[in-house]
């Protein structure tokens, strides 16, 4: 579910910058423990590209799709 309180500001996808994993809001489950997640640790965005440029450019881990809302996407 979308949120549109900061950090996530309406935004679909969330990066844990911590973790490199990625969540669609618009698929999450209480799987993916988004209310567990450091808000320090959160990096919204627009596209995939965009999640690959900012974690090269700021040292996180690689990122990858969460298993539970992006599953399709997910290299495990």
């Amino acid at each position: 579910m979308r949120r549109f309180n900061p950090p996530f500001n309406g935004k679909r996808f969330l990066l844990n910058k911590n973790t490199g994993e990625i969540h669609d809001l618009d698929k999450e489950t209480d799987a993916c423990r988004i209310n567990d997640i450091v808000p320090d640790h959160i990096y919204m965005g627009d596209s995939y590209m965009g999640y690959l440029i900012y974690a090269q450019m700021n040292h996180c881990p690689p990122p990858n799709s969460c298993f539970y809302c992006q599953l399709e996407y997910n290299r495990g």
